[in-house]
């Protein structure tokens, strides 16, 4: 079964990004001002705490940080020639083990308290955004939004100035959408986490239950195409045309992350 596509496919790659602002909101609304996926928010917010002597609180964002390297190195290990043969597709792994962890959290099967629900969410969250890099052929991060913002502006100017450049507004158009899908899933996160607490899991679970849903529906050549057609991005010819004549700014997969693109 192929999943590439399934990966690549704007509309999975939308309710990833919601899951992520969700999860950040989620974390930092009910589990102590901390954040789940967005480390550069972990590292000032520790710094700040430090500064302020407040121990206590500078504690409460080690254990993201630690999860997001452990992370880092299961997806390079996953990546080299054994992992490969050992998990056939790292990616759909990785969002099943996202999804089950997540609904263990929400259903309290296992009690798990803040010392490793929120880095265990920093884990699966960032084997998540390590394994999905690419909507259609543009990379993207779907746990945060610094980059993904940053190269929608440089895309857009780039199809603006000095000429028309139609791909590089599509790309811009495809960002632009990922960048708004991570605020958008800020505000729900935010609003149901107030409302509901640690039940609000429940929502983000059913987000990436649809994603792996439409990825295997993708796989088995049943879905739509949702890459983008009827767009200003298919008036080019075909899938390898459409890559070759892309702008020069292509990112690093992992946005802010800064990590190489062979964690697919």
């Amino acid at each position: 079964m192929k999943f590439e596509d399934g990966k690549r496919s704007l509309s999975v790659a939308i309710l990833l990004t919601l899951s992520g602002g969700f999860l950040d909101a989620f974390a930092y609304v009910g589990h102590g001002h901390v954040f789940a996926n967005t480390m550069t928010g972990n590292v000032a917010l520790l710094g700040m705490n430090i500064a302020a002597l407040d121990w206590i609180q500078a504690s409460r964002h080690l254990p993201p940080l630690v999860a997001f390297i452990c992370a880092v190195f299961v997806v390079h290990l996953l990546g080299l020639e054994p992992g490969r043969r050992w998990v056939r597709h790292p990616a759909v792994a990785c969002l099943v083990l996202e999804i089950i962890f997540l609904v263990v959290a929400a259903s309290r099967v296992i009690r798990i308290d803040d010392f490793w629900l929120i880095p265990g969410i920093s884990f699966v969250a960032t084997l998540q955004t390590l394994s999905f890099t690419h909507v259609e052929d543009v990379a993207y991060t779907s746990v945060m939004t610094t980059g993904n913002l940053r190269r929608a502006t440089q895309n857009l100017l780039a199809g603006l100035i000095p000429r028309h450049d139609v791909v590089s507004l599509h790309d811009a158009w495809l960002l632009g959408l990922i960048s708004l899908s991570f605020l958008t899933g800020a505000v729900l996160g935010g609003y149901m986490t107030a409302h509901m607490h640690d039940s609000a899991l429940w929502v983000v679970t059913a987000l990436l239950a649809v994603a792996l849903f439409g990825i295997f529906r993708k796989a088995l050549g049943r879905a739509p195409d949702d890459t983008g057609c009827g767009s200003v991005g298919c008036q080019h010819e075909g899938h390898a045309d459409h890559a070759t004549q892309r702008h020069v700014f292509q990112p690093l997969c992992c946005g802010d992350t800064g990590l190489p693109s062979n964690h697919e």
